[in-house]
């Protein structure tokens, strides 16, 4: 059942279809969206986004006109009409803090473990074993033994999964403790190594664009978050807001510039 503030923000959503929201109800409800992504899985939009295009750009003659991607419209409508917001979002002057869309700190059970416990008596026995307990010293917060741990992995075992999670937890652990030029590093690492596993390396590129951000690498940052969303996986969303509002800071207001584009696509 819905929560009356969905209610109340899906008749928000209806009113500035049919034109009756006011100039502030509709920056409230942009910035609904810009907080909470997730309320737009449960709503129903009545028309589809051309249509709301269409009409915001009908409702004033000195009206901006904005070229959107066209992978755009091939996302669910609910997920486009965040594009739409931002815009609106961006615009105002006292437009939302990109700090405000990064992650701060990465919550420890995104970390990689061992997957199973095997049965058999190979080397990457090992390499599990050593995955579980440097996530155990990271969990106690032994920083130090849990990095020194990930570096025997890295060295030690080639074999696809096990560097790739290494240097992704690596990359974890120096990211909160503020070390970001060398979590850099190790979310680079992770992502290439991890090119046939789709959630390693979605997860890697979502925090490497972060990393990067940290230490004002903007343009690689909009390329790795871009990379993240074409994964279509958890980050999905929150790298969508992220890359649109970066496009805006970066002067990308027409939004021209889209993941796929700037892979050569």
């Amino acid at each position: 059942m819905k929560s009356s503030r969905d209610k109340d923000i899906q008749e928000k959503i209806d009113k500035y279809v049919r034109g009756t929201l006011t100039e502030k109800e509709i920056q409230e409800l942009w910035t609904e969206f810009a907080k909470n992504p997730d309320l737009l899985d449960d709503l129903e939009l009545e028309v589809g986004v051309r249509e709301v295009l269409k009409k915001k750009a009908n409702a004033s003659k000195n009206a901006k006109t904005y070229n959107l991607p066209n992978w755009v419209w091939h996302a669910s409508a609910a997920a486009a009409i965040i594009l739409v917001a931002l815009v609106q979002l961006f615009r105002v002057e006292s437009a939302t803090d990109l700090n405000s869309f990064m992650v701060d700190s990465i919550p420890i059970d995104q970390m990689e473990i061992a997957d199973v416990v095997r049965s058999d008596n190979s080397f990457s026995n090992k390499a599990d074993s050593l995955l579980n307990v440097g996530f155990a010293a990271m969990s106690e917060g032994k920083d130090a033994q849990a990095l020194q741990i990930f570096d025997e992995i890295i060295s030690n075992f080639t074999t696809e999964p096990y560097a790739s999670k290494a240097y992704l937890n690596k990359g974890i652990i120096l990211y909160n403790d503020g070390d970001y030029s060398e979590a850099v590093l190790s979310f680079e690492e992770s992502a290439k190594r991890a090119i046939d596993n789709n959630m390693i390396a979605e997860k890697a590129l979502w925090y490497l664009g972060n990393a990067y951000l940290n230490i004002g690498e903007s343009e690689k940052a909009l390329r790795s978050i871009g990379e993240a969303y074409q994964k279509n996986g958890v980050f999905r969303k929150p790298a969508f807001l992220l890359y649109q509002k970066l496009n805006y800071d970066l002067g990308n207001v027409d939004f021209e510039e889209t993941p796929s584009s700037l892979d050569g696509n």
